[in-house]
Parts: C-alpha cells; sequence; structure tokens
C-alpha cells in the first residue's frame, strides 16, 4: 500500500486500496499490513488529506479479524451484510444495478480472473476495477465506480457494521469508508485535476 497522499487523486486511490483489502476474504497480505500497522497509517493519510477523523482501529488478533469477516459478511445472526454494490442499491443479487456493473465491465475491457470465487459486484472487485482505472488515468470512470456502487454500500451498511462488528477493524474502517467516499463526490474537481 501507497503511502504518499499528496492529493485527492492519492487519497480516492488509498481509499479504494484500502477497499479492495478489507472487504475480500481475509488472507496474509492483511494480516501482515495490519501486523505492521501499514492499514492504520494508510486511513491516517487519508484522513489528514480529506481533512476527516481518523478512524481509531482497535483489532486485537488475526483470529479475531478472521470470524468477525465471517459473521459480519456471511453469516451473520441478525442477517448477513451482503458485501454486494448491487444489492445495496436493488434488495436482491442480479439485479439491474448488477448488470449494468457487468456491462460496464464489459465496455472498460474487464474479464475476471478465474481464481475470483465471487460475483463481480463485490466490494473488494468494485475497487479493484476502481483502481485499475485510476491507473490507466481513467479517472472519470474511477469515480463513477465510486459513486454509482460503492457509496450507496457505505451509505446503507456502515452502520450495521459498525454495530455488528467484533474485530475493532471492520467497524471504524467501514464508517471511514463511508466517509470518505461521501467526500469524493464534493472534491471531484480535485480529484480529475
Amino acid at each position: 500500500m501507497n503511502m504518499t497522499i499528496d492529493s485527492a487523486s492519492d487519497a480516492l486511490h488509498a481509499s479504494l486500496q484500502l477497499t479492495a483489502a478489507l472487504y475480500r476474504s481475509p488472507g496474509a497480505e492483511l494480516r501482515d499490513d495490519l501486523a505492521s500497522g501499514q492499514v492504520a497509517r494508510l486511513s491516517d493519510a487519508v484522513a489528514a488529506a480529506l481533512n476527516l477523523p481518523a478512524p481509531t482501529l482497535t483489532a486485537s488478533d488475526w483470529p479475531t479479524v478472521e470470524t468477525s469477516f465471517v459473521a459480519l459478511f456471511v453469516t451473520n445472526q441478525h442477517g448477513i451484510i451482503p458485501p454486494y454494490a448491487g444489492y445495496a442499491l436493488d434488495n436482491e443479487l442480479l439485479g439491474p444495478s448488477f448488470e449494468a456493473l457487468t456491462a460496464f465491465y464489459q465496455r472498460h475491457g474487464f474479464t475476471l480472473d478465474g481464481a475470483f470465487n465471487d460475483l463481480p459486484d463485490h466490494l473488494s472487485a468494485v475497487a479493484e476495477a476502481a483502481l485499475l482505472l485510476l491507473e490507466a488515468e481513467q479517472v472519470e470512470g474511477a469515480l463513477l465506480l465510486t459513486r454509482q456502487f460503492l457509496q450507496p454500500w457505505f451509505g446503507r451498511y456502515a452502520d450495521r457494521v459498525m454495530s455488528a462488528d467484533g474485530s475493532g477493524l471492520y467497524g471504524p474502517l467501514t464508517h471511514f469508508l463511508k466517509l470518505a467516499f461521501a467526500r469524493f463526490t464534493e472534491v471531484q474537481d480535485e480529484v480529475t485535476a
């Protein structure tokens, strides 16, 4: 993860990196980034760049992070919090928003890696697609994915994640990313500059 946050565009890139890392099934890379303090440093840098309060991360241990991920996004006793952008918009899997996102991917030449075992509107996939667009200097496309697909998910589910999180990681970062993605709508001109 990159630490230099000099502009709104860098902050968008870093926010998308956090989203891609946080919402995929937790693995060694996330564990290492948490243990080294990289996730906290990156979120603090985004907070400073966007003039937002930095999240307070209190993740205690790796098994708790893994268990919390499953409890939040796979088998939540209070109802699963689906990590799918289309579901946040349509209240169903494979609905109109899923179709619109799939069409967007096709127009931009994206295909899913065969090792990816989830739907293409999974938060991590949407964030990774936006990152690819940013790296190809297609900022408008990255902002479109952020505004139309990521921001609505965070707006709908951030409070639920915050109240159900047992790790001290997913709740604070989800709330923080909700604020960050909302801010990108306000600073769009700075992102595209």
